[in-house]
């Protein structure tokens, strides 16, 4: 029993380690291909006064614009649930 661990341990941080090495990579890689946003050249431009409509393409794709629908109607006169009523004790005899 005492031989067959430190193999499943060494096979288990070998297995680790490559897992860490590729995600790595995996991260190397989308850091190379990516672009800053606003670029610093945007950055300068704005700074100088100049209406940056028109940005560069920095690699995400289409941008997604969500957009939100309320329905909101007013309470009805009276409300829609009970409240205490507040009596007056009477007094004790």
């Amino acid at each position: 029993m005492a031989d067959t661990q430190p193999t499943t341990v060494k096979d288990q941080l070998a297995k680790d380690a490559e897992a860490r090495k590729k995600s790595q990579d995996e991260a190397v890689k989308r850091m190379e291909q990516s672009k800053p946003t606003p670029t610093q050249e945007e950055n300068d431009r704005a700074r100088l006064g100049e209406d940056v409509a028109q940005k560069a393409d920095d690699g995400s794709g289409p941008e997604v614009k969500l957009t939100w629908q309320r329905e909101v109607s007013a309470d009805k006169p009276g409300g829609s649930y009970p409240t205490r009523q507040i009596e007056q004790k009477k007094p004790q005899q």
